[in-house]
């Protein structure tokens, strides 16, 4: 059974003009939602893994992480940590799947992308650490638990594409 029965099994996100699509599985949803519900008034966050498909244009989000230990959080502000991710991602890379970018949450506010997350996502695109030049933003936002929204997009040459469920 569902954590969260007003949200569907999985939800697709589609930007016809450029092509992207990203995927985001049940499991997945549910980690963001958990993961919100437990913050509270604080922000919070994680981070995105799965593949992509065979042409490259929609990700497969299989897996969101919980808030990483390290991290820290106020209310209009989230420090991700790094603590254990490393050891995760290898182990992920070994059945085929990959850090794909970021996701957090907005308590009671817009789901939509803040300046400071374009910026944060510009530099995870160009840096070569994380190896993730078009990288996925998530960001859920809203009053809890009835009216969270999500937002999906993706970096591409430096600029946010917004995508809208499909």
């Amino acid at each position: 059974m569902r954590s969260n029965a007003m949200w569907p099994d999985a939800m697709e996100f589609r930007n016809f003009a450029s092509g992207y699509g990203v995927w985001l599985s049940s499991t997945a949803i549910d980690t963001i939602l958990a993961t919100a519900a437990q913050a509270g008034r604080c922000e919070t966050g994680g981070i995105l893994i799965g593949r992509y498909d065979a042409e490259g244009w929609v990700a497969e989000v299989i897996e969101a992480t919980s808030k990483p230990r390290g991290s820290r959080a106020g209310w209009w502000w989230f420090r991700r940590g790094t603590s254990g991710l490393r050891e995760l991602l290898a182990a992920r890379w070994a059945d085929g799947y990959h850090y794909l970018g970021e996701w957090h949450y907005h308590p009671n506010g817009s789901p939509a992308p803040s300046g400071t997350d374009i910026v944060s996502m510009r530099e995870i695109s160009v840096d070569p650490a994380y190896q993730c030049p078009e990288p996925i933003l998530v960001i859920i936002g809203g009053r809890p638990p009835q009216q969270w929204k999500l937002s999906v997009s993706v970096v591409r040459r430096e600029t946010l594409v917004s995508l809208s469920h499909a």
